[in-house]
């Protein structure tokens, strides 16, 4: 049994590279096919499958030595022959470059040319080592496999979402994201990524929710911009818009419903006749039952008649809640393009900051103490794991309260 080359001539030098296809000399008929050669019957029953397999190789090669040559002008025998073995990383505008080695030659450059710190450098090596370990991780692609052309938004999201789901703090997680973002950013400018893919990277927008109980990063809407926001004028509004408001309000008024569980409210976990609402949810895996106010009731009736299963539509009906890995994907993807709403709604409304699902969280938090509701009440409705995390996520949002206890103390009898 011999193997079937293939064979080229380029510069005047014969290229002859073997297939994975052998046959008795018997069974080859060399001036079939236009005098290219192909398996005669004789081989056996698969012949046919067998001559079909080797013109498809044949058409593949030949395509990359003629766009090769197109993009090029010239070829060399080396490249051809590594079109024969099935690499096509000539004809890629990254030329099979290694993401992470291509981010490590971009930030040498850049600390050689004095543009950036050791720190930086040492602190954007130490990202780049993560996100090789988030690519060994992933099933079916293996750390330093990645293409520069081939990172894509998706990848990048799950990347955020495996910090997070290694603990990671918000702030670390988005250092992340602006190391990636910088360097897809310089790819794209050499030509070596496209530039939508580029674009698609760098308009991620950190789920800020996804750490939301960080005392770092409290952010929440006074009175006044909640009613702005529940009072803006729908003429100016999209009916997206519109849809996104009724979201971000029912969260405040559900007791800082969080973003995953507005994604996942189904009409199934809405008692009507107790007025509360009762769900798992999906952070803490914890059953817990909500009281639903009047603002919240009459933002449900709106919806009633719009969706069969999940109440804002945001999955489509039957989806499996069990499926981790694919509702982290839609919930990112969800949020990101809530945010993107908001962050036009709160131009709109004039509210002097950018509105994300973080918001509503928080904005229940805070006005809830503010306006005298126990800890031990917020805790429950909030549904943290203890009082202490209630107490050390809002308590400096109480300045008056706190002055006013330490006023009332008293250390010794006063006339």
């Amino acid at each position: 049994m011999y193997p079937v080359y293939l064979n080229y001539f380029c510069g005047g030098k014969k290229i002859r590279q073997s297939t994975d296809i052998r046959c008795m000399v018997k069974d080859w008929n060399p001036n079939a096919n236009h005098g290219i050669g192909e398996l005669r019957a004789s081989y056996g029953t698969d012949y046919r499958k067998m001559n079909q397999k080797l013109q498809k190789l044949l058409r593949k090669v030949d395509s990359c030595i003629f766009d090769y040559v197109e993009q090029n002008c010239n070829i060399s025998p080396d490249i051809i022959r590594s079109f024969i073995s099935g690499d096509d990383r000539p004809l890629r505008a990254d030329k099979g470059q290694n993401f992470v080695a291509y981010a490590l030659e971009v930030l040498g450059k850049q600390y050689k040319g004095h543009k950036i710190k050791i720190s930086t450098y040492g602190n954007s090596v130490s990202i780049l080592n993560q996100f090789t370990n988030f690519l060994s991780e992933k099933e079916g692609e293996k750390g330093g496999e990645l293409y520069v052309g081939n990172i894509t938004e998706e990848l990048v999201r799950d990347f955020v979402t495996w910090g997070h789901g290694r603990g990671r703090k918000t702030n670390t997680v988005k250092k992340y994201l602006e190391l990636i973002c910088k360097i897809c950013r310089c790819a794209s400018e050499e030509g070596l990524l496209c530039k939508t893919s580029a674009q698609a990277i760098a308009d991620i927008e950190m789920d800020e929710s996804l750490d939301e109980d960080d005392n770092r990063t409290i952010k929440y809407m006074t009175i006044e911009e909640i009613g702005r926001l529940a009072n803006i004028n729908p003429d100016s509004l999209t009916k997206r818009q519109l849809e996104v408001i009724d979201m971000i309000l029912f969260a405040i008024y559900a007791c800082g419903l969080r973003v995953s569980d507005i994604i996942t409210l189904r009409w199934s976990n809405i008692i009507w006749n107790k007025q509360v609402l009762r769900k798992k949810i999906m952070k803490t895996r914890r059953y817990t039952e909500i009281p639903l106010s009047n603002d919240a009731l009459e933002i449900l009736s709106k919806w009633k008649d719009r969706h069969k299963d999940f109440i804002f539509g945001l999955l489509n009906d039957g989806f499996d809640l069990r499926d981790e890995e694919k509702l982290k994907k839609r919930r990112n993807s969800i949020t990101s393009t809530i945010n993107k709403s908001l962050k036009k709604i709160s131009e709109i409304a004039q509210l002097n900051k950018k509105v994300t699902t973080h918001y509503a969280r928080h904005s229940f938090g805070v006005l809830a103490l503010e306006q005298g509701i126990p800890t031990t009440m917020i805790s429950k409705l909030m549904d943290h794991k203890t009082t202490y995390v209630t107490e050390d996520i809002y308590a400096d949002y109480l300045p008056s309260s706190k002055k006013e206890a330490v006023n009332n103390l008293k250390f010794y009898p006063r006339s």
